[in-house]
């Protein structure tokens, strides 16, 4: 969510009943609208908090044009240095979904992570793979299935960029109330016609993501309506700790993940 908003959307802010204190809002304000200076990104926001044993990471996004395409993402452990975090690597994003071991909260930090689908002989069942790795693949396996935002809240320009749309004016009570009025932020992986064909007002602008209502299994997604009415939130099953809200018929709405970057693989089992 906007770093700049956050104290007009603490309110908002509920993850596992853990709220954005004064201090760490403060902190937050002041680092991350330095780090948008000094490197001329256009919007800075605040991604969320993974828990590790000595330090925590507090993760940051800055975008400069293109919202699916031009970001980047930085760490802190102090909020003095913020690191800018490699691409992942599919290797690494698999490799940390095996991980049992908590962050450590160190960068160098290595750790062996055993995949246990492979024989007791393949030299690929133990792995070495540094902190720095797990954490960058985490937070990509964590953009890629549970990063969403509002159906009009990103617009697709003729030239094919995807922005933030300065005209979204929040959705109506009645939309707020389905699936499939929220978005993937992620490049489209389903057909380009998918929602041509489920929905009667398709707009090629605003429908180029997948909507959430066609993840598997149904039920991953836990959507409920709060403050008598007035905000939708909206949790994942399959990563505990994220949280979307949006301020019904308001452009107010912000996506953060606070947890210790496990994904609870056991969902389809538990529907």
């Amino acid at each position: 969510m906007n770093v700049h908003k956050l104290w007009d959307y603490r309110e908002y802010i509920k993850v596992n009943g853990v709220m954005l204190t004064n201090e760490l809002i403060s902190l937050l304000e002041t680092s991350l609208t330095l780090l948008q200076v000094e490197n001329h990104f256009s919007t800075i926001q605040y991604w969320g908090q993974i828990y590790a044993m000595d330090k925590d990471y507090y993760i940051a996004v800055g975008i400069n044009d293109d919202v699916l395409n031009d970001k980047k993402y930085f760490y802190t452990t102090d909020f003095n240095f913020w690191g800018l975090l490699p691409r992942a690597k599919k290797k690494y994003k698999f490799l940390s979904l095996l991980a049992t071991v908590p962050f450590r909260g160190d960068i160098a930090e290595k750790i062996k992570v055993l995949d246990e689908a492979l024989e007791i002989n393949d030299p690929d069942r133990c792995r070495i793979m540094k902190e720095e790795k797990r954490l960058t693949a985490t937070i990509s396996n964590i953009c890629e299935e549970a990063e969403i935002c509002a159906r009009g809240q990103l617009v697709k320009r003729s030239d094919g960029t995807a922005v933030i749309s300065p005209n979204f004016y929040g959705l109506t009570a009645s939309e707020a109330k389905l699936l499939k009025s929220y978005l993937h932020i992620r490049p489209a992986q389903h057909k380009w016609n998918t929602n041509l064909l489920t929905r009667a007002d398709y707009n090629l602008s605003m429908d180029f993501l997948d909507s959430i209502d066609m993840d598997i299994p149904n039920g991953c997604w836990n959507l409920s309506l709060e403050n008598v009415g007035t905000v939708a939130y909206l949790k994942s099953l399959y990563w505990p700790g994220m949280m979307y809200f949006h301020k019904i018929k308001t452009p107010d709405a912000g996506f953060l993940y606070v947890g210790n970057g496990r994904k609870n693989l056991d969902v389809p089992f538990l529907l």
